[in-house]
């Protein structure tokens, strides 16, 4: 099979379509779950939350839009470039893809920011790698914008750095929350408290590995698909990973909730340091 036949062009990415749909759904029952259990949030994050919903839900139309053009509309199509050529849905299906991933960091970058108790250096070295990632995510978004060519859009350099800083942002991220949460810098709170803080700290590390893992396959594949465009499969899924990473970690804290007898109020996560 050539390696610029359409199936090869466009199954993998099928495959990663019909993976994030599910994931879509999962994420639009998260939503829903958050804003029913937590409507004392403040309008700023439930407006964030929206936000970045929004997109995803852009990013999920335009993901089924490409593949009606492609199944559908250019089935009787004798023309060639009506699939190769990417259409104005797969690049918005990008555009979308690259600003939930960002939207999602800069929220862990905040939390960072509070567990970490302010801390610069390690804030700044997140915020770095997450402006890395997107404007590397922007560069691919132009590129395939400008060509319009599905070739350049996985072959560029550009997606390999993107995957990778993200994946690292994320191993930031998870290692800095996993340093400042650890028991060993909240042993001497009590036990019951300590135990419901282990238990957000565990929330926060399973959360963030899940997108961190699937920016990770993005950046091997790129390495080992030889021209070919298995990094669709990944690439269709990480921006739901994101979201529902997010909202996961945010609906947790009603479980939390409803088992805490103390006083403390833990689901705010206030900083490591003044529980010390």
């Amino acid at each position: 099979m050539a390696a610029n036949s359409t199936e090869v062009m466009w199954a993998p990415g099928f495959i990663g379509s019909i993976i994030a749909t599910v994931f879509y759904g999962i994420s639009f029952g998260q939503y829903i779950f958050y804003l029913r259990s937590f409507p004392q949030d403040s309008r700023k994050l439930k407006l964030f939350i929206m936000i970045v919903f929004l997109f995803e839900t852009i990013h999920q139309y335009a993901m089924i839009g490409i593949y009606w053009s492609i199944l559908i509309s250019c089935r009787r199509s004798t023309s060639l470039e009506c699939t190769t050529k990417l259409s104005w849905q797969t690049l918005l299906a990008v555009l979308m893809s690259y600003s939930v991933i960002f939207a999602v960091q800069c929220f862990y970058v905040h939390r960072v920011w509070i567990i970490t108790g302010k801390n610069r250096l390690i804030t700044g070295i997140i915020c770095v790698l997450t402006t890395t990632s997107f404007v590397c995510g922007m560069i691919v978004s132009g590129l395939a914008f400008h060509t319009r060519s599905s070739e350049v859009m996985f072959s560029t350099k550009w997606s390999l750095v993107s995957s990778f800083t993200g994946a690292l942002c994320d191993s930031v991220i998870t290692g800095s929350i996993w340093l400042f949460m650890r028991p060993a810098r909240t042993g001497n709170v009590r036990r019951k408290s300590r135990n419901h803080i282990n238990e957000m700290m565990w929330i926060f590390i399973n959360m963030g590995l899940f997108p961190c893992f699937v920016a990770i396959s993005v950046a091997v594949l790129y390495m080992l698909q030889d021209g070919q465009f298995y990094t669709a499969v990944p690439g269709a899924v990480i921006g739901k990973s994101y979201m529902n990473s997010m909202l996961g970690m945010l609906n947790a804290r009603r479980s939390i909730r409803e088992r805490e007898q103390l006083g403390y109020n833990l689901t705010d996560l206030p900083t490591i340091p003044t529980i010390q």
